[in-house]
Order: C-alpha cells, then structure tokens, then sequence
C-alpha cells in the first residue's frame, strides 16, 4: 500500500466513532425507473443520476461515480421498453443507446451498480459498521478486495446477496422480453415492403422490384452471420463475482458512514470472463450491425447480440430456477 492510501485509512479511521455514535448511512438521489408495458418495473434504489451533473450539484464520487457506465445502459433498456419499436428509425436510435464501447468499464460498473443495492441493506450496513468497530477501518478496507471470503461472511450478506439477486433475476427478465419484443419487430418489419429495402443514400431513389427478389430474412442471417462468436454464460462467471459485489458494497458503507470518499483504486476490479464476455457481445453486434442491410436485420442485431448477448454475461449468477 501507498503513503496516500495510509493517509486515507488514517481519516477513515478518526471516523469510526462517529459510526459508533449511531450514524446513519447517507442515502444517494434515488432513481426513478418509469413503468414497463411488457415487464413489471424495476424496483426503485439509490443510484447515481444519469444525466450531466448541473450548477451547484456535487459530482458523483466512490462506487456512485464507477456504477454510471451501467446505469447508463440500463436506462437504455428501460427506454427500450417504453418504445412501441414501430419503425427502423426508432430501432436505430434504441439501438445507439444500448451499444456501449468500454466493455471492461461496464463489466465494473456492473458490480458497483449492484454493491449499491446491496449497501442499501439494513442488516449488511449493521454488519459493515461491526467490522469497523472490531477491525478497524483499515484492516477492513484492505480485505474488502474482492477476493477470498471477507465481504461474504460480513454480518448480514446473506440478506444484501437475496436482495442484490432479486435486481438481477427481474434485470434477467426484463431483457429476455424485450429480446423478443425485437424479434417480433424484426418479423413485422420484413413483412412490409419497406422493411426489407437496402438503406440508400439521402435522396437516392429506391428499387422496389429489386427488394422484392431479396432473399427472406432467416436464410440472409443464416448465411452472412453464422460464423459470429456465440456468447454463452460460462463466458462470464467466476465465483468470486459476489464478493466483489459485496465489497463495492461495503465500500460504499464506509464511505456514507464516515462521510468520506472511497478512493477507485481501492475497488476491486472487472473479472476477466465478464470483459471477455461483453467484448464477444460488443463485436458482435458491430460484426452483425456492419452486415444488415435491411431494417429487419437491424432489429434482429438488436435482440441477439445488444441484448441476449449482454443478458447472458449475468445471467449464471442466477440459481438454475432464476434464469
């Protein structure tokens, strides 16, 4: 460890009587999540804003300003879900929304965006700040790496885990509808005349007769995007995927507790097979985006590879039943 995270655990740790004076955890800007038509909501928690920080407002820091890339993205699904996905342009404009370019930036976001949810728990915030009255801030802070045990076997991780679970088990769902919600668009598109036209250039006419001899939209995928990398779950998980979970978790407890900022570089990194895993999905929706040439093939890049695709890096952290 640095000189300068040695100054950090020393602040945290004039904090911890404060922590032992009864101190609440700081609660964050909840973010709204509108009604889905074809899914049921998704549960309210404090998580960071996602549109630009305004005159006056504080920055987001701490596992807040590392969970943003993720909220981003899952913003864009609830949007997606609120589209009647009645045209090739409104498919276009989800799809921009749902393609990000840092995968490995979103693998980690995805795990602070979780570990607020579970800092959101009661019982895990109580077992947090009994770490730190026992252990001291920086004994505990150290161990909040991510790897080992140490978050998992904190007082009250088993409720944070259930509660951080239900999120990813209703986030399973919601994506595994709008996939076919884009799939059946994909179908409606290809039986209107326009839906299969090539995109022309601004002010190009368009030959009808010529869509028309094209060949139907199965046989096209099959032939030009069978070759794509197939992302499967075992891609993605590792078993220590919920201790690093639980420690942006607790990290962020700490830091609401004692009114401090959590430095990045004491937050455990992305795991590999996540990366991996939303680096497959990454290219190839850019692979798959690059062959379309139609508004139906569009629709169906969007289904398989910006959602399925992305869904499926999570989705073995789910028990069997879940997913």
């Amino acid at each position: 460890m640095g000189l300068g995270f040695s100054k950090r655990m020393s602040v945290l740790a004039g904090g911890i009587a404060l922590v032992m004076a009864g101190m609440t955890a700081g609660q964050a800007e909840e973010t709204a999540v509108a009604a889905l038509t074809e899914a049921p909501a998704s549960p309210a928690f404090y998580l960071p804003q996602i549109r630009p920080i305004q005159p006056g407002e504080v920055p987001l820091t701490g596992v807040h300003a590392v969970a943003q890339p993720y909220v981003v993205f899952d913003t864009a699904v609830d949007e997606a879900f609120k589209s009647q996905l009645a045209t090739p342009r409104e498919v276009r404009r989800l799809l921009d929304g749902l393609r990000f370019s840092e995968p490995q930036m979103v693998a980690q976001s995805w795990l602070a965006h979780r570990g607020l949810i579970a800092a959101e728990n009661p019982e895990f915030q109580e077992g947090v700040r009994l770490a730190l009255a026992r252990d001291g801030a920086i004994s505990v802070m150290q161990q909040l790496s991510g790897r080992g045990s140490y978050a998992r076997n904190l007082h009250g991780a088993d409720a944070a885990v259930a509660a951080v679970l239900e999120r990813v088990a209703n986030d399973n769902y919601r994506m595994t509808v709008l996939k076919g919600r884009f799939l059946s668009t994909a179908q409606e598109f290809q039986t209107k005349r326009w839906g299969m036209i090539d995109r022309p250039e601004t002010g190009a006419p368009v030959d009808f007769a010529a869509a028309d001899r094209g060949d139907n939209l199965t046989t096209q995928i099959t032939e030009t995007l069978q070759n794509f990398s197939p992302v499967s779950p075992a891609h993605a998980y590792a078993s220590p995927l919920m201790e690093r979970v639980l420690a942006y978790g607790a990290l962020h407890v700490i830091a609401t507790s004692l009114e401090t900022d959590v430095s990045t570089e004491a937050m455990a990194p992305a795991d590999r097979r996540t990366t991996s895993c939303l680096n497959w999905a990454k290219l190839n929706l850019n692979q798959c985006v690059a062959a379309a040439h139609f508004p139906s093939e569009e629709a169906w890049c969007t289904a398989t590879h910006a959602i399925e695709d992305v869904r499926a890096c999570w989705e073995k952290v789910l028990p069997a039943a879940d997913r």
